[in-house]
């Protein structure tokens, strides 16, 4: 009796842990379960048991299914935790329970990604102090490959408890747009002034960045009703008073970047282009060499000089559409003729 007792027990645990397996696969996961998964990283507990949900927990295991739809983790509420041999085997079967079918796979130990694809290959680690940064971690998550959709209309996290804050977004901000605050420290005043810009409904604004000697960087913006082109100019007048009023306080070469237009993040292309309009090609392509970071480069690796020359020196068709529309303001009695000459000119240049 006791070896077929034996046997069974044996049997199992062969059993469960053939079925304890690590997903493989190019998943891709549903905004429920990326929110999931954000929340099994910062140690978000069970809602219903208010001890739990009140405080951040160690992330120990989560499993998710072949179809990216379901999941299903569990945490420790203790300062130190052992995974259990069977643990494996259980967190996959409760996924299973609310997958409608899909096969359930672990994808997390702790906070480090096991599931395999082409991108993550070995296990990768998210490490305690990147926490700090939400929007950081929801972009390792798609850089690995296992999220398709926009991170920044992902909801806020609440560090000191790791549960979902859907008054904001994980950018941190409450005004549902992708800031770029990675790029530099923000003040109070950029902050503020940030949230205004959202709030007004002209149908043309801008949102000008230039680089400074300390972590910050200064900022203007413009809006207006008349057009983009001429609100765009006025935003970099503005930005370019700056840099003349304080130039001790910028690098020498350092220029006005157009980072949004409307609420919308330019693309590197653009920040290129509007940069040609008032300098020089040389002084555009020796700057974003040496500060690649403003860019949307995800790496902030250095863009080899022929990538950065190969987007300057593209074609500059849009120009004639853009004196079009200063010709369309001078004759409507928007623009004086001095005013229109000293655009035409820095277009031109």
């Amino acid at each position: 009796m006791k070896k077929l007792l034996s046997i069974i027990v044996l049997g199992l645990l062969l059993s469960s842990n053939a079925y304890a397996k690590v997903g493989k696969g190019e998943l891709k996961l549903s905004k429920s379960t990326m929110n999931n998964l954000m929340q099994y990283l910062y140690g978000a507990g069970n809602s219903k048991y208010s001890g739990h949900a009140k405080k951040k927990n160690q992330p120990l295991l989560m499993a998710i299914s072949e179809d990216g739809n379901s999941s299903y983790y569990y945490y420790c509420p203790y300062v130190h935790c052992e995974i259990q041999s069977d643990e494996i085997f259980k967190v996959i079967k409760f996924c299973e329970k609310l997958s409608n079918g899909s096969p359930c796979y672990l994808f997390a130990k702790k906070r480090s990604i096991k599931w395999k694809n082409s991108i993550n290959k070995k296990s990768t680690t998210i490490k305690k102090k990147k926490l700090k940064e939400p929007y950081q971690v929801a972009k390792i998550i798609q850089d690995l490959g296992f999220y398709d959709n926009d991170i920044s209309e992902l909801p806020g996290i609440d560090y000191e408890t790791g549960q979902l804050d859907e008054e904001k977004t994980v950018t941190g901000k409450i005004d549902n747009y992708d800031y770029p605050s990675l790029i530099a420290s923000l003040t109070a005043s950029h902050k503020s002034d940030w949230k205004k810009y959202v709030k007004i409904k002209d149908p043309h604004k801008v949102w000008f960045m230039a680089k400074r000697k300390n972590k910050y960087m200064s900022y203007s913006w413009e809006t207006g009703t008349a057009t983009m082109s001429y609100t765009e100019g006025k935003g970099f007048d503005r930005c370019n008073d700056y840099l003349k009023q304080k130039p001790k306080d910028y690098p020498k070469d350092t220029l006005c970047v157009l980072y949004y237009k409307g609420t919308t993040p330019t693309t590197d292309q653009e920040k290129i282009e509007t940069a040609k309009k008032y300098y020089s090609q040389v002084e555009v392509e020796r700057f974003f060499e040496k500060y690649p970071y403003v860019l949307n480069d995800s790496t902030n690796s250095l863009p080899k000089k022929s990538k950065i020359t190969k987007k300057i020196t593209q074609s500059d068709d849009d120009i004639v559409s853009k004196l079009k529309d200063l010709k369309e303001l001078l004759d409507s009695g928007v623009l004086t003729k001095e005013e229109f000459e000293k655009a035409k000119k820095k277009l031109l240049n």
